[in-house]
């Protein structure tokens, strides 16, 4: 914030001051004298003159800034850094050409302007000599600011010694060292016109002085940004490959060099923080050896010539840059097959034209990086993991064997086809999908190492039966790992034939009875025999068999009518033929009832097939006939007597009432409503008898009183007897016919008559 104020203190006594001096002739010559504080931040000289300057006076200046110390460090030189404020310790000499001057001030800068410059956006600080010691008080007091005076036995000059000063850090002469920029004003009559807070401003635009001269202050420079840049891939396969980068960083010192004194590429294998190599990159490159490291193959990178200055100057704004290749070769990756992974940075060191390092913000923290030595940012790449390979070749002695089956001996070679850096191979399995883990069958053994090329041979023997006939195919797979525990994989199969060995079955077909009488010219009359089929399997034979099904060539298909019932002669369980299996040696049965219709003489022979397959899928078939034959029968007749009665009834109402007809019934049985008893049925449908013609009984029929018209009335139903033509039992029918009439007051006549038929058959 500024501090001062444009304004002007009354200048009083000042004449009084300075008459009172020189009566007492005092010299205040000492040894030094002494600043106040630096007044920091506050307004420069134009603003507190309040008016524009041109400081063309040469009365009071800074003639020298010397024993410059380093509050820090006193030994070390003092530095700064472009644009940015110093503070050290130094002595200060001011010196007057005039022979009185009044208060003066000096005022630097605060950045790249001169303090007369009138823009009140500026600041300043400013030096103000105190009055105490050779700061010499030509006011007599009317002021706290120091004067100067060549005459009257002052001395010209005023040394400050080691007074802490603040300064804005410059070079506008690019000379490296920093510029004393500073302007001086006073005032050319007493007055109590100077304090602190309100220090000299020229009275006139040109009494002031302006200047700039170097002082013993290095120009320290600015760090650079190291830029490290990957040039093409960053990931090779296993066991490695060239990666390519570029390094290059510009100068951003516009007046200062820089020197580089060293330059490494530094590498961190598997990226987990410790940087384990440090290739120089000036140094000699090298061919690429199998062993796992690597390789520095190709670089154009040196140190810059001495151009003047010393070896490896970077002039102000220039760049530095080059390329350089390093073969990375790794054939040990890590074991859960994720890619190696390599951390990668530059580190060059630089310092200054005093030799001094030139340091930045710890930019290679990551390599315990010291001052002076800057990194670029990390670049990665990596090498990626190729999987290893064998093959497995698997051969069987006997490649034959008969279906009843034989032994095999088979052997297994692996071999390893995997390239130097995965060999050699752990064997850690072999597995057989048919005989299963063959660690320990015959001469198979796991765990051996198989070198790069190199075949393992082991055999085992199998009985190989002729379960299916065809062949038999079994596969053997083996598995290996590398030195990343990353697993190799591999299989292959070998078929036995397995020559057939054909099934036979047999059928036998028999009837029962093999004579019928013959059944003439009465096409309902049929002859029942029973025809059994026993079939079975050969003993010489190897395969289970599965039959299908029976034919006949007078009977069709009968496979459904063949329910199996016997096996080897003992009863089971009826089982349907189609899918029923039977073994070598063994026999089954079923039996079927068929009509057949023939005339004496006739021969029946008929013709079965019985159709299966065996366990290899071959077709087998056999057939069989049996013969039945008509034998004649002898003429005969039967005879059948069967009665029908027609029962005619006549009734005469023989009373003074008239009557309705209200029961008619045989044995109990309703004539009315046809009754159906397991002897006879009624059938009430009126009939013929000698010649007349009667209708069927009416229930309800009325007969009027005796000598009327309708005092008679006559029906007739039939009474048809059951046994007779329907079966061969003898007739015997005893039953009474019971009818009533009745009149209008409920009277109720009856009559009945019995009926009797008898048949002897």
């Amino acid at each position: 914030m500024k501090r001062f104020k444009c304004n002007r203190l009354i200048k009083a006594l000042g004449i009084c001051l300075v008459s009172s001096t020189i009566l007492y002739g005092a010299d205040h010559t000492a040894a030094n004298a002494s600043f106040f504080p630096q007044q920091m931040n506050a307004a420069c000289m134009a603003e507190q003159a309040g008016f524009g300057l041109n400081c063309t006076a040469n009365d009071v200046r800074v003639s020298k800034v010397d024993n410059i110390t380093n509050i820090d460090n006193p030994g070390e030189a003092v530095q700064c850094v472009l644009g940015e404020e110093v503070t050290f310790l130094a002595d200060v000499t001011i010196t007057t050409t005039a022979n009185e001057r009044y208060d003066y001030s000096v005022y630097l800068p605060e950045g790249n302007w001169s303090a007369q410059d009138s823009n009140p956006n500026n600041e300043c600080s400013i030096l103000l000599g105190r009055t105490d010691g050779p700061g010499v008080d030509l006011e007599e007091g009317l002021d706290s600011c120091a004067d100067i005076s060549k005459a009257r036995g002052f001395s010209p000059t005023h040394l400050y010694e080691q007074e802490e000063i603040t300064l804005f850090c410059r070079d506008d002469d690019n000379s490296g060292k920093a510029e004393f920029n500073y302007c001086a004003a006073w005032h050319n009559k007493t007055g109590a016109d100077c304090s602190e807070n309100d220090p000299a401003a020229p009275g006139t635009p040109s009494k002031c002085r302006c200047d700039a001269f170097d002082i013993d202050v290095f120009i320290r420079p600015n760090p650079p940004q190291v830029i490290k840049t990957l040039v093409g891939t960053n990931t090779h396969t296993e066991p490695g490959g060239l990666y390519t980068f570029t390094v290059n960083f510009t100068n951003p010192n516009a007046q200062t060099s820089i020197f580089i004194t060293s330059l490494s590429d530094e590498i961190d294998t598997a990226a987990d923080g410790s940087y384990e190599t440090s290739i120089d990159l000036w140094g000699a490159t090298v061919p690429v050896g199998a062993a796992d490291g690597i390789y520095l193959t190709n670089t154009n990178c040196a140190q810059p010539a001495d151009i003047g200055n010393g070896p490896g100057e970077v002039l102000p704004s220039a760049s530095y840059s080059c390329q350089f290749s390093v073969h990375i070769v790794d054939s040990d990756l890590p074991d859960d097959q994720q890619p190696e992974l390599y951390n990668d940075l530059v580190k060059l060191a630089l310092i200054d034209r005093n030799g001094d390092p030139v340091v930045d913000g710890n930019s290679c923290a990551a390599v315990s990086g010291i001052d002076g030595e800057h990194c670029s940012e990390t670049r990665q790449v990596n090498v990626t993991n190729l999987p290893p390979s064998i093959t497995v070749l698997k051969t069987a002695s006997p490649d034959q064997v008969p279906e009843s089956g034989g032994n095999v001996t088979y052997t297994v070679d692996v071999t390893n086809t995997s390239d130097a850096w995965d060999s050699p191979l752990l064997l850690s399995s072999l597995m057989d999908n048919k005989f299963g883990n063959l660690d320990g069958q015959g001469d198979c053994a796991i765990n051996g190492y198989i070198a790069q090329g190199g075949t393992y041979s082991c055999s085992f023997s199998q009985f190989i039966s002729g379960s299916q006939a065809g062949s038999h195919t079994n596969i053997v797979t083996a598995k290996a790992l590398d030195n990343e525990n990353d697993q190799a994989s591999n299989a292959d199969s070998e078929t036995v034939v397995i020559n057939d060995v054909p099934s036979m079955i047999d059928l036998q077909k028999t009837a029962d009875p093999i004579e019928v009488l013959e059944t003439g010219d009465d096409p309902s009359v049929s002859r029942s025999v029973d025809y059994t089929f026993l079939f079975s399997v050969d003993a010489a034979g190897v395969d289970t068999v599965t039959f299908s099904s029976l034919t006949d060539d007078m009977f069709g298909n009968i496979t459904a009518e063949c329910m199996v019932d016997t096996v080897d002669g003992a009863p089971i369980t009826p089982t349907p033929l189609d899918g029923f299996m039977l073994d070598p040696n063994h026999n089954a049965s079923c039996t079927i009832a068929k009509s057949l219709t023939g005339n004496a003489s006739d021969v029946h022979v008929n013709v079965a097939t019985i159709n299966g397959v065996d366990d290899d899928g071959q077709a087998v078939s056999d057939f069989d006939d049996a013969t039945v034959t008509f034998l004649p029968s002898q003429p005969a007749t039967d005879m059948k007597f069967a009665a029908s009665l027609l029962v005619v009834l006549e009734l005469h109402n023989a009373g003074i009432e008239n009557v309705n007809l209200t029961l008619m019934t045989v044995g109990g049985a309703n004539v009315f409503t046809e009754d159906d008893t397991a002897s006879f049925m009624l059938i009430n449908d009126g009939g013929m008898h000698d010649s007349i013609s009667y209708p069927a009984c009416n229930e309800g029929q009325e007969l009027t009183y005796n000598g009327s018209p309708n005092d008679t009335y006559s029906c007739a139903f039939t009474i048809e007897l059951k046994p007779g033509l329907e079966n061969t039992d003898p007739i015997t029918f005893l039953d009474d016919v019971i009818v009533s009439v009745a009149d209008d007051e409920g009277n109720v006549s009856t009559n009945d008559v019995a009926i009797e038929v008898n048949t002897i058959e």
